[in-house]
Order: structure tokens, then C-alpha cells, then sequence
């Protein structure tokens, strides 16, 4: 096989995982939404009853806008790691399913945690947390995977600090969750759930980390031992 039939072939078969990926982005934040009901009322409908209705739906709504974006996010950190990618293997293709396994979770948990966000459960909360942690743990492997140079398999991801920035970015919301569920198990029911108003930091964390970077000098020698986590 010729240099330019095994590139076209390489470059396919990439395209191939991305679309792939991309479907499972799409149908994950689609199952969202599927989880949110029309409400029924009894035939005599009035306008208190739907409000109601509404207000019922209100921790289901929270849930999904909140996983909307956390799927969004982690999809734009995927999307701009697969602009890099140059080459593939198996171990790489596995990885890959890994992450997008977390991602697919989501609606599930979500729907889980919106259901007895009002009970005196920290289950599914917990539940939540662990698959945000799986899902950010999983693209922060990705990032070390690939970045990695001995491997080849991508081009322009030789500045280890910002290999680095990207993986804080990534690990940012799950550790988020973390301090959120632990913060939440030493406040007493029904305020534990107040606990999770301290997520709207996260955007203004990762704001932090970017300027850090952005002050910090580009290092241009990416090794294979700088970046954590690679899944061997």
C-alpha cells in the first residue's frame, strides 16, 4: 500500500471514530430531554394545577440544563483534542468507547438524581457524581493518550502546559462534584442539597486556569512521563 493510500485510509477511519462519537454526543443530550414529560392534569384544567405541574418539573429541568451543559462542555474538550489527531490504534479506539460510555450514562443518572433531588437519598447524587468523575477521569486519559509523542498519533500537541491546562480543564468538574457530594454528607436533610449551588464556581475556575496558562511560558518538549493520567 502507497504513503498516500495508507494516509487517506488512517484519515477514514479517524473520521470514522469522530462521527461515531459525535452520534453518541447527539443522542446522549437527546435522551435528556426524553426523560422530561408533558404533564397531565385532571379535566378540570386550571391555571393553578399546571403551575403546579410546572413547579413539579422544576428539579427535572434543573437536571437537564445542568447536564446539557456538562455534555456540551465535554463534548468541545473532545472536539478540540480530535483536532489534533493524526493517527489511531486499538488502544486508542478503546479509550475513546470509555469516555463515550460515561457520556451516555448521563441522561440515566441525571434522570435519577432530578427524581429524588426533594427525598433524604444521597444515592443518587452520588450516582451523578461518580459517572461526572468517570466522564472527566476518561477524557483527561484521552488527553494523555494522545498528546503522548512516542506514540505518533498526533500533530501540534507538543506544549506540555497546555496538554496540562486542557486535563485541569477537564478534571475541573468532577472534582467540582466531589467537594460538592462530601460538602453535602455534613449538612443534615432537607439542606444538603444546598451544597450544590457551590458548582456555579466551576465556570469561574476554569476562567482561573485559563489565565494562569496563558501567563505561563510555552514549553515545547512534551515527554511521555510529563502527562497524567495514560492508561497503559
Amino acid at each position: 500500500m502507497s504513503g498516500h493510500s495508507h494516509k487517506s485510509k488512517t484519515a477514514t477511519q479517524i473520521e470514522r471514530m469522530i462521527f461515531f462519537s459525535d452520534a453518541v454526543f447527539a443522542i446522549a443530550i437527546t435522551l435528556l430531554i426524553i426523560e422530561i414529560k408533558v404533564p397531565h392534569l385532571q379535566p378540570e384544567y386550571s391555571n393553578k394545577a399546571i403551575i403546579n405541574a410546572y413547579m413539579e418539573l422544576g428539579p427535572k429541568f434543573l437536571g437537564f440544563f445542568t447536564s446539557f451543559f456538562f455534555i456540551g462542555l465535554y463534548w468541545t474538550v473532545h472536539h478540540q483534542l480530535m483536532s489534533y489527531l493524526v493517527n489511531y490504534d486499538q488502544r486508542l479506539l478503546w479509550i475513546n468507547l470509555l469516555y463515550l460510555v460515561s457520556i451516555v450514562l448521563l441522561p440515566f443518572s441525571t434522570a435519577l438524581d432530578s427524581e429524588y433531588s426533594g427525598s433524604n437519598l444521597r444515592s443518587p447524587f452520588l450516582v451523578y457524581t461518580l459517572n461526572i468523575l468517570f466522564a472527566g477521569y476518561m477524557i483527561a486519559a484521552l488527553w494523555g493518550y494522545i498528546s503522548n509523542q512516542k506514540r505518533r498519533l498526533s500533530e501540534g500537541l507538543e506544549n506540555v502546559l497546555y496538554v496540562k491546562y486542557m486535563q485541569k480543564r477537564a478534571l475541573t468538574v468532577p472534582v467540582a462534584f466531589l467537594i460538592v457530594f462530601l460538602i453535602g454528607l455534613l449538612i443534615p436533610f432537607p439542606y444538603f442539597g444546598m451544597s450544590r449551588i457551590l458548582l456555579v464556581t466551576i465556570p469561574f475556575i476554569m476562567l482561573a486556569l485559563r489565565k494562569q496558562y496563558e501567563k505561563k511560558p510555552a514549553v515545547p518538549v512534551l515527554q511521555a512521563e510529563e502527562v497524567l493520567p495514560d492508561p497503559e
